[in-house]
């Protein structure tokens, strides 16, 4: 059990960092934990982007509203970027493409 401040923490990110570059190779943090922010390090698309408790590639998660988009290999978000969210895997579309995934619970 975490104390007030670490579950705020934990929630940002605390738990750890995984670093993408290179194509065909998916993160999946381990132990129920899940990507909680991803920061683009350079323009960056992503062959994976699967919501926690959702399939595919999507931006959005089921519940969290009407009319978001799925992803296609097209879209990209530009470097400097961070987007927050709940994602069990996480893959760059291109290699040379880079971000950080923070691990939360």
């Amino acid at each position: 059990m975490y104390s007030l401040g670490d579950a705020a923490m934990v929630q940002l990110g605390q738990l750890g960092s995984a670093y993408l570059d290179t194509d065909g190779s998916t993160f999946t943090p381990s132990g129920g934990q899940v990507v909680v922010a991803i920061t683009m390090i350079t323009d960056c698309g992503f062959d994976t982007l699967t919501a926690e408790g959702g399939t595919g590639t999507y931006f959005n998660t089921a519940g969290a509203g009407a009319g978001g988009d799925t992803l296609v290999a097209a879209d990209e978000f530009p470097a400097g970027m961070t987007i927050y969210g709940r994602w069990t895997s996480v893959s760059v579309n291109t290699t040379g493409q880079k971000c950080i995934c923070y691990i939360g619970d």
